[in-house]
C-alpha cells in the first residue's frame, strides 16, 4: 500500500512538472498578436523589391480580405508616396496603442538565433514584420500578392506562420495582460520553405500536420504517437525550427 501511494505521488508530481514544463513552451512559442493597427508616431521602415530602403511615416493602409494590398507612405520631406503591396519586399511597422511583450524568455531574445539580423533592431523596438507573399486567401481566391504579417518573426526560418485578419477566435489566452494570438485564431496562412503560402484552419489542422512536420525524424519521433492539438501549434513549429537547426548544425 505505502510502495502504490508513493509511485503515486511521484506519477503525479511528474506529470505536473510536465505541465509546467508546457506551460513555459507554450509561452515561449506564441505566435505575435494580430495587429490591425498602426502607429502614426514612429515611422515604418521599408524594403522595396528594387533593394531601395525606405524610412517614411503611414498616412493609410489598405487592406483586401483584411491582408494589406497598398499603403501611403509620408517621406521625410513630406512627400506623399503610394506604395503597391507587389513592389514592397518586406516592412517594419508600430502598432498602434499596443507594445509588444517587453519580458519574453531570454530563448527567443537571441535575435542572431531565432530571427534574421537586419529585422533584430526592429523588432527588439516592438515594430511588427510584414513580408511580401502570392497568395490565395483561404485557398479559393485568384492568386495575388500581399503584405502579411509574420507571426512568429523569431523562429520563422523553415516555417513562417502569418495572422489571418478575418480569423474566427477560440477563447482567448494572454501573459502580462496582453491576449495572444498563438492557440486563439481558428486560422493562419501557413508557407513551408519555398512552398505555396495555404491557409490552414484548426478544421483541417490533421490534414497538413504530416506534410508540415513529419519530414524530421526528430520531430516525428516525439509526436508520431501523440494527437496533434491546434492550440499547440507555436510549439510544433518551435520545435520543428529547433530540430531542424540541430540537424544543420546551426544550433548552439
Amino acid at each position: 500500500m505505502k510502495f502504490k501511494l508513493v509511485t503515486l505521488l511521484l506519477l503525479t508530481v511528474s506529470v505536473c512538472f510536465a505541465q509546467e514544463d508546457l506551460k513555459e513552451r507554450e509561452k515561449q512559442a506564441a505566435f505575435d498578436p494580430a495587429y490591425s493597427s498602426y502607429s502614426r508616431k514612429k515611422p515604418a521602415y521599408v524594403t522595396l523589391k528594387d533593394g531601395t530602403k525606405m524610412e517614411a511615416d503611414i498616412k493609410d493602409v489598405d487592406r483586401k480580405k483584411g491582408q494589406i494590398n497598398e499603403i501611403k507612405f509620408i517621406s521625410k520631406e513630406g512627400k506623399k508616396i503610394r506604395v503597391k503591396a507587389e513592389e514592397i519586399t518586406d516592412l517594419y511597422m508600430a502598432p498602434s496603442g499596443l507594445e509588444k511583450l517587453s519580458q519574453q524568455s531570454n530563448f527567443l531574445n537571441d535575435a542572431t538565433k531565432w530571427g534574421k539580423s537586419d529585422a533584430s533592431k526592429y523588432l527588439s523596438k516592438g515594430y511588427t514584420m510584414y513580408t511580401n507573399e502570392m497568395v490565395s486567401l483561404k485557398n479559393k481566391k485568384k492568386e495575388a500578392e500581399f503584405l502579411m504579417q509574420v507571426v512568429n518573426p523569431k523562429f520563422s526560418q523553415h516555417i513562417q506562420v502569418f495572422s489571418d485578419p478575418w480569423a474566427k477566435q477560440t477563447a482567448s489566452i494572454g501573459v502580462g495582460g496582453m491576449k495572444l494570438a498563438g492557440g486563439i485564431a481558428k486560422s493562419y496562412y501557413v508557407k513551408k520553405g519555398d512552398e505555396k503560402v495555404v491557409w490552414v484552419t484548426k478544421k483541417d489542422f490533421d490534414e497538413y500536420f504530416v506534410s508540415l512536420f513529419m519530414d524530421n525524424d526528430k520531430f516525428k519521433a516525439k509526436y508520431a504517437d501523440k494527437k496533434f492539438k491546434w492550440s499547440l501549434f507555436g510549439v510544433y513549429v518551435l520545435d520543428y525550427t529547433e530540430f531542424m537547426m540541430e540537424d544543420s548544425g546551426m544550433s548552439k
